[in-house]
């Protein structure tokens, strides 16, 4: 009996400090590492939470339910706070999509034929290379007849596809790390759209300079005055501290409702730690937002509607 109540209480200790130190993480990079899988944790608890009540272990029951209670507010904190997203209207709206092409599983034509489906707007890639730039621009340009890349051999290769026609390029580097801008017009209003992409954190030094970029993208869009998405893979989830420094440095919302969005066919997979991110000014409002993918492609990237508020399409007229 000694034992096992032993173990009850290090198994509530331990469950109560991984709950602490996901939501109040020190500076350490192992812990900034650990908290990455806070989404996992939280499945975990409630699993334990289930378990627990099927032996009988009411009191581990009840703190395992409590963390992940604790676990999924903290999350959603760091999501979007709405409990529905916006209704659509009669506002001009963007529908930007976009895709991480280290994550394709399929062939270029599978992807590129999924791709023409997703019925998009404006087309971001990231890791393009150039065998993929060359397969891109042959497959899409009769659709999407605007076009911008930045191709290289490692991850930082980076292009837009638009519909609509560019105003305005732009390429802004901190250190050798590109960042595209573009501007397009929505019934005559300039947005602008930011790809970006930071290095992996795989160190403390990484870390730093994630954040060095991520203050660079803020003080650039600061000197915009127009709506503004800022896209990529981060490789960082929202809930992350350099992710919500930036969105508030730079006023930006995420359009990530849920932790786990469904796909856009409306289908739900497995759950995985969320790195790509579409980031939105308050001009706009989110309608939709989704994860594009499926068996055949793999799960290669994110993509939602963005529409004008009522006032800015006023403004515009």
């Amino acid at each position: 009996m000694a034992i096992k109540t032993v173990v009850r209480h290090g198994i509530t200790v331990a469950i109560v400090l991984a709950t602490l130190l996901c939501i109040f993480t020190p500076e350490l990079l192992f812990l900034k590492k650990f908290t990455a899988y806070t989404l996992y944790i939280m499945l975990g608890l409630l699993g334990l939470g289930f378990f627990s009540f099927v032996f009988n272990e009411t009191r581990l029951m009840m703190v395992s339910l409590l963390c992940c209670v604790a676990l999924n507010l903290y999350l959603k904190e760091s999501s979007n706070q709405k409990m529905r997203l916006a209704a659509k209207t009669e506002n001009p709206a963007l529908r930007i999509s976009h895709i991480s092409l280290g994550n394709a599983e399929g062939d270029y034509d599978s992807v590129i034929d999924y791709l023409l489906q997703t019925d998009a707007d404006l087309l971001s890639f990231q890791e393009l290379t150039p065998d993929w730039n060359a397969h891109l621009v042959e497959r899409l340009t009769p659709q999407f007849s605007y076009v911008q890349t930045l191709t290289r051999i490692d991850q930082y290769g980076m292009g837009f596809f638009s519909k609509i026609p560019f105003q305005h390029l732009d390429t802004v580097y901190f250190r050798e790390i590109p960042n595209l801008a573009a501007t397009v017009k929505l019934s005559g209003k300039p947005c602008n759209v930011i790809s970006c992409q930071v290095m992996p954190p795989v160190s403390e030094s990484a870390f730093k300079s994630i954040n060095q970029q991520f203050e660079m993208i803020a003080g650039y869009i600061d000197t915009m005055r127009e709506p503004t998405v800022v896209l990529g893979d981060f490789h960082l989830p929202p809930w992350s501290e350099e992710v919500q420094k930036f969105r508030t440095s730079a006023h930006l919302q995420d359009g990530r409702r849920d932790i786990h969005p469904r796909n856009i066919d409306g289908s739900l997979s497995l759950p995985r730690i969320p790195v790509e991110h579409i980031l939105y000014s308050d001009d706009f409002d989110c309608t939709s937002f989704s994860e594009i993918g499926n068996n055949k492609v793999g799960r290669i990237g994110i993509t939602g509607m963005y529409q004008l508020q009522a006032d800015h399409e006023a403004m515009a007229q």
